[in-house]
C-alpha cells in the first residue's frame, strides 16, 4: 500500500492519501499531521452516504471531488465500504489525480484483499544489533546517492534556482523525521509542489525515474 501512495505523493499539489472503509476503518494514511484521523473518518463516511444517496436516485458516481476553502478531497470507491481520498491543494489538476486514481483502484483493491489474508510481516526488531549496524550503513549510502541524484536532475530541469527549492524541501523533510531512502517520495513531492511547470515535473521525473 505504501508504495500506491507514493504513486500519488508524487503527483503535483497532492498533500496526502489514504483508504478507510466503514467497517474496518482506516487501512492506511500518509494525510499530513491537520488531517486527523476524526476528519479521515468523518470525510470517508459523508463521502460514502452521498454516493449512496446518488445510487438511490440513479447515478454510478466514479469519484467525487469537493472543495473546500484551502483543499480539495477527491474521493473514489474502492468496494461497496471501503473509499479512497486524495487530498490536494486548490488549484491541483484534479482531472490528473483522479485519471490516477482510476488507473490505480483495482491495485488498491488487490492489496486490501491480500493483506485480509496475509501473515504479519517481519520487522527489524529481529535483526542482531551486528546486522542493524550494516543495514543503517546501506540505507545511508542509499538515502545519499537518491539525494545527490535528485539535486542534480533538479539543477538540470530548473536551472540555478534548484540550490533554494532543494533546500528548503530538505528543511522540510528532515523537520520531523531523520532522512531516509524510505521517505524519498516526501522529498519528491514537496519538490512537485514548488514546481509549478507539470511539463518541467515530468522532465524532472524521468531524470529520477530509477528512484520512483
Amino acid at each position: 500500500m505504501n508504495t500506491i501512495s507514493q504513486e500519488f505523493a508524487i503527483l503535483p499539489g497532492v498533500m496526502g492519501s489514504c483508504v478507510s472503509g466503514r467497517n474496518n476503518g482506516i487501512f492506511f494514511s500518509s494525510m499530513p499531521v491537520f488531517f486527523t484521523e476524526k476528519m479521515v473518518e468523518e470525510a470517508s463516511n459523508n463521502i460514502g452516504r452521498m454516493m449512496q444517496m446518488a445510487k438511490v436516485k440513479g447515478l454510478d458516481p466514479q469519484a467525487m471531488s469537493i472543495l473546500y476553502d484551502k483543499f480539495i478531497i477527491i474521493a473514489m470507491p474502492i468496494d461497496s465500504s471501503t473509499t479512497l481520498l486524495i487530498l490536494c491543494e486548490p488549484g491541483c489538476n484534479t482531472s490528473l489525480v483522479s485519471t490516477t486514481a482510476t488507473m490505480l483502484a483495482p491495485e488498491i483493491k488487490n492489496s486490501l484483499d491480500n493483506d485480509s489474508g496475509s501473515a504479519p510481516e517481519s520487522t527489524d526488531e529481529t535483526l542482531t544489533p551486528e546486522n542493524n549496524t550494516e543495514q543503517d550503513r546501506q540505507l545511508a549510502q542509499q538515502t545519499d546517492q537518491a539525494l545527490r541524484k535528485i539535486k542534480e536532475a533538479l539543477f538540470d530541469t530548473i536551472g540555478p534556482v534548484a540550490d533554494m527549492v532543494y533546500d528548503e524541501c530538505i528543511e522540510r523533510w528532515t523537520s520531523d523525521n531523520s532522512p531516509n531512502i524510505s521517505r524519498i517520495f516526501e522529498l519528491i513531492g514537496c519538490i512537485s509542489i514548488e514546481i509549478d511547470d507539470p511539463s518541467l515535473f515530468e522532465e524532472f521525473k524521468e531524470k529520477i525515474t530509477d528512484l520512483l
